[in-house]
């Protein structure tokens, strides 16, 4: 009997012991913790605070953590910009250094364009200077002419009226002239042409075709002389390629290639496509 007594009070007295824990008082963990003791109570508001901070760190941490895969994202976007900017650059200077060499061709066909064109010029005065020096050389003074006319010893022609020039009009030696070299009377063509000289009667064409009557007589330097006085009258005469011409062949007829063919240049190059220019090119070719 007295076992059992025992035995009931140290149940009761365990189940008065261990009360709290079993309804919950005194347990920190639970959601509303109650029953607590001062110290109890300190722990819970430490806690709660130590979670507060976690929390915060927590949300500070995720904030972190945006930010920086941000950061990330935004440096590897300038990194792809710097990457693109820099093979822009690359494709910039390219198409910098293919139009620099496009111009640099360009500019170089037309340097090789205008060092042709200056050679030709250059070939070109040279071959006039040429011209110009053979005629000076071949010039025939009025004195050397007047002593050329008393060795040919021609005399004043009269008209087929019996006119003599000195009594004939400008117009009328000039028709006469004309008529006596078209049949071939060059001589006293020349003559008639001379009148027409003295009376300053178109000087230019009258020097002219004193040079023709001299060119079909066969006496080429005296013909060249005459050609160069018209031709210093009158350069833009309908008869300049004619004139050339036959000054280029007179010099190829006295030996002198290397005039005849400064002559024929000059007819070529200034009369393209005229028959005086078709017959110096004739004739150029086959000069060495």
């Amino acid at each position: 009997m007295r076992t059992s007594v025992a035995f009931l009070t140290l149940f009761s007295l365990s189940l008065s012991a261990s009360e709290p824990s079993v309804f919950g008082a005194g347990n920190l963990n639970a959601p509303n913790p109650y029953g607590l003791t001062n110290e109890e109570k300190l722990i819970l508001e430490n806690k709660k605070e130590i979670q507060t901070v976690l929390q915060k760190h927590n949300v500070q941490n995720a904030k972190v953590e945006t930010v920086t895969e941000r950061l990330d994202g935004l440096q590897t976007i300038v990194e792809g910009l710097a990457q693109a900017t820099n093979e822009h650059r690359q494709k910039l200077q390219r198409l910098g250094d293919d139009n620099a060499s496009q111009s640099v061709s360009e500019l170089k066909k037309q340097v090789d364009a205008n060092t042709e064109n200056i050679a030709q010029f250059k070939s070109l005065l040279e071959e006039l200077s040429l011209v110009v020096d053979g005629i000076n050389a071949d010039y025939v003074t009025k004195e050397q002419f007047a002593q050329l006319i008393s060795q040919l010893k021609l005399k004043p022609i009269a008209a087929k009226n019996g006119e003599t020039p000195a009594k004939m009009s400008a117009t009328a030696i000039e028709k006469e002239a004309f008529r006596l070299f078209g049949e071939k009377k060059y001589a006293e063509a020349q003559s008639m042409f001379e009148q027409m000289v003295q009376k300053k009667h178109k000087t230019a064409e009258a020097h002219y075709m004193i040079g023709e009557c001299l060119y079909e007589r066969k006496a080429y330097k005296e013909a060249v002389a005459s050609y160069k006085e018209s031709a210093s009258r009158n350069e833009k005469a309908l008869y300049m390629p004619t004139l050339l011409l036959h000054s280029g062949i007179s010099m190829e007829k006295t030996g002198d290639h290397a005039m005849a063919k400064a002559f024929y240049q000059a007819t070529i190059s200034k009369y393209a496509g005229s028959g005086a220019a078709r017959e110096a090119q004739e004739r150029i070719s086959k000069l060495k």
